[in-house]
């Protein structure tokens, strides 16, 4: 599994059709649970670019390996859009409860389903462009539906055909875009079979969001999360990553291999890549590496991101931000939903030598701001004041190899896509963990600090293979590497 751009993903040739739910303007409601507060500041982005708004999306493509019948896909997005009231939920602009927008909302009976041909493409290309066209001129925080289908019908099988689908950031999160391929694959397979689904039912999304405003108004100035930012603020700057909210830090490039990315971006756009970092074998054997030197996966990748750090920036000390999800209780579980926090990482080998002395150092600095998450960032922000939005240097990392029907991914083609992004001074780094092993998916400026991520990327799998292979690695710091670095680093 990858989270990749819609452009790198292998699409068959065949006939397309578009899915969206349908409502009659009667049957919507207003609702006076507010939106969370990201939602709240998505819907307002979105509100002040109006027709500058375009290609904001993410989604997911997969397999169904049953024949197509389209009375029982129609059926099946019917109800997954029932079970899950994110899905019959709209904004609108101005009332209250926000003064400027307020939260509309449907019952499951009221949700129709539209299915309109898009004839049939002939080539790959000319697929993914009609299903990117269709996504980018489509979603929007401000317009319902805020989550739309595509079936594709290969040329060459009868017995299987592809679904993609794009959504709104607002009623979607990285964890909604894997927990559908079973949910809609399962929904379909009743229909088809006339049976029941045997899927569990899960909580909404909106009352989660209610109950987080509410926690948002209990934050003051005193309160811990708000204490936590605080001091990752205005004590773990470097020279590197001086600013307060952490951004990529400056690193040296000259003579060092850089990774390739398999395409040039459109113009204007940030560069995305995509690529393997650990076979299952030896993301098996890096686990046991860890767990030997008092870590885990999780603090064994923030380590090796240390020692890539030290080899080219100068420093094994790291900050970035890390989204975390919030599904804190069970009803939660695989709701739709934008169920994200976000957390301070300041990564402190100290003056550790070697992976192995700095894995529990490391592991130690990153538990420091490990409960943050859960309270929202938004009133945190507003406490705090000065600059300290939006985050430059994002890292996620995140064990998928549990999730219902992982084991079939690779054979269904799935994958979590992403819309292309345009071109801004951030980097973000999606490492998972799948049963084939360690992926890493990245977004990253194009222009001068392009090269800076790619060495990045290049040292980083390289230290893990390291350490794979040979158990443990040493800290070597770019001054022992190249002269130039302090003209770099400083630059």
């Amino acid at each position: 599994m990858e989270y990749t751009e819609l452009a790198d993903y292998q699409v068959p040739t065949g006939a397309i059709t578009a899915w969206e739910a349908t409502a009659d303007p009667d049957s919507w409601c207003a609702d006076s649970r507010r939106l969370s507060y990201m939602h709240l500041e998505h819907a307002r982005r979105a509100a002040e670019l109006g027709d500058e708004w375009h290609g904001h999306w993410i989604g997911t493509a997969f397999t169904i390996e049953e024949r197509f019948d389209r009375d029982a896909f129609a059926a099946t997005i019917r109800q997954w859009f029932a079970r899950h009231e994110a899905l019959r939920s709209a904004v609108q602009l101005g009332g209250t409860p926000e003064d400027d927008l307020v939260r509309m909302t449907i019952e499951p009976e009221a949700v129709g389903v539209s299915g309109l041909s898009m004839g049939v493409a002939a080539s790959p290309d000319a697929a993914r462009q009609r299903i990117q066209d269709f996504f980018d001129t489509t979603v929007n925080p401000l317009t319902w539906p805020h989550c739309v289908v595509v079936t594709l019908e290969p040329d060459d099988r009868d017995d299987r055909f592809l679904v993609v689908f794009g959504a709104d950031h607002t009623v979607m999160d990285a964890y909604t875009q894997v927990f559908a391929i079973n949910e809609l694959s399962a929904l379909y397979r009743a229909e088809i079979n006339d049976e029941h689904h045997g899927l569990a039912e899960y909580g909404s999304y909106l009352d989660f969001s209610d109950a987080e405003r509410h926690l948002g108004e209990q934050i003051d100035a005193n309160n811990s999360a708000v204490v936590a930012w605080r001091q990752f603020f205005n004590e773990s700057p470097t020279s590197v990553q001086p600013h307060a909210m952490p951004r990529f830090p400056r690193c040296v490039t000259g003579g060092l291999d850089a990774v390739v990315p398999p395409r040039e971006p459109d113009s204007g756009m940030q560069v995305s890549l995509s690529q393997d970092l650990l076979d299952s074998a030896q993301a098996a054997r890096f686990n046991d590496i860890c767990k030997a030197a008092g870590g885990s996966v999780t603090t064994g990748i923030y380590t090796a991101m240390s020692i890539a750090s030290a080899a080219l920036a100068g420093t094994g000390e790291v900050r970035f931000v890390s989204p975390v999800h919030t599904r804190t209780g069970p009803e939660w579980g695989e709701a739709v939903g934008w169920f994200v926090g976000l957390v301070p990482v300041h990564l402190d080998p100290s003056d550790a030598q070697t992976f192995s002395q700095a894995l529990p150092r490391v592991a130690e600095s990153v538990s420091r701001y490990k409960n943050v998450g859960t309270a929202p960032f938004a009133p945190i922000a507003d406490l705090i004041g000065g600059d300290v939005t939006p985050p430059g240097f994002v890292v996620s990392y995140i064990d998928l190899r549990r999730a219902q029907g992982a084991a079939e991914w690779d054979r269904r083609n799935a994958r979590v896509l992403r819309s292309a992004t345009r071109e801004v001074d951030e980097v973000y780094l999606w490492i998972n963990r799948i049963p084939d092993g360690i992926n890493i998916s990245t977004r990253y400026p194009s222009g001068e600090r392009r090269r800076e991520v790619e060495a990045f990327l290049s040292v980083f799998a390289e230290v893990l293979r390291t350490i794979v292979d040979a158990g443990d690695h040493d800290y070597m710091f770019a001054r022992e590497m190249t002269s130039q670095a302090s003209a770099d680093i400083t630059a």
